[in-house]
């Protein structure tokens, strides 16, 4: 569970100056077109919008929940801890997948991808758990900028995508790295500096 920041809590500062980040993936994932979407039917439209979050929850392994739902996204933050033997090679296959899907009953996504140093597990509503920090937010960003069934990610998270790809033997059913074009500096609103952002190639 996400610590809580108790407004009431007396050693609130003491605990919030003891709090590490939390390293980790986090991914947005948009569905494109949503609005007008919605002008369909509404047994239509909510069967697509069904269809199309469990073909994103199908390839992330199942195991991951989303951690919250953002109208018609969601996201995911996958703790570096508690991958399970999953590598970023093999989410950024399922990624992959997600993106490549082009099946009648699923809509368009887009995608933003980082891995995130910058990220604390803790949340503001009680009992309710979330994950704020600079990386964070760097992947909503990343997200603003991708274009439909293409992912945008951030220099860490294709470093480490790579240096899994040239590790293994099997580079036949990892079409997508390849494919990864970039980088290129993009300056985002909040940050200082120009953010390196690697995109798939379509």
């Amino acid at each position: 569970m996400s610590y809580y920041i108790d407004p009431t809590d007396r050693d609130l500062k003491v605990k919030i100056a003891a709090l590490k980040p939390t390293s980790g993936y986090c991914f947005f994932i948009d569905i494109v077109g949503s609005t007008e979407l919605k002008d369909k039917s509404l047994s239509e439209w909510i069967l697509l919008i069904y269809n199309t979050f469990a073909n994103i929850r199908g390839n992330l392994f199942m195991v991951f929940n989303p951690l919250k739902s953002l109208g018609d996204a969601l996201m995911f933050f996958l703790p570096e801890s508690q991958l399970k033997g999953e590598s970023a090679l093999s989410l950024f296959a399922g990624l992959w997948d997600i993106i490549n899907s082009n099946e009648p009953y699923l809509k368009q996504v887009k995608i933003g991808a980082a891995y995130c140093q910058e990220a604390y597990d803790i949340t503001f509503i009680q009992n309710v758990p979330d994950i704020y920090g600079k990386d964070i937010d760097l992947t909503a960003r990343l997200l603003s900028v991708a274009g439909s069934q293409e992912a945008v990610m951030n220099e860490g998270f294709v470093k480490r995508i790579r240096s899994d790809y040239d590790a293994i033997g099997n580079k036949d059913q990892f079409e997508g790295v390849p494919k990864i074009i970039g980088p290129w500096p993009q300056l985002f609103k909040g940050f200082k500096k120009n953010v390196d952002i690697y995109k798939t190639l379509k």
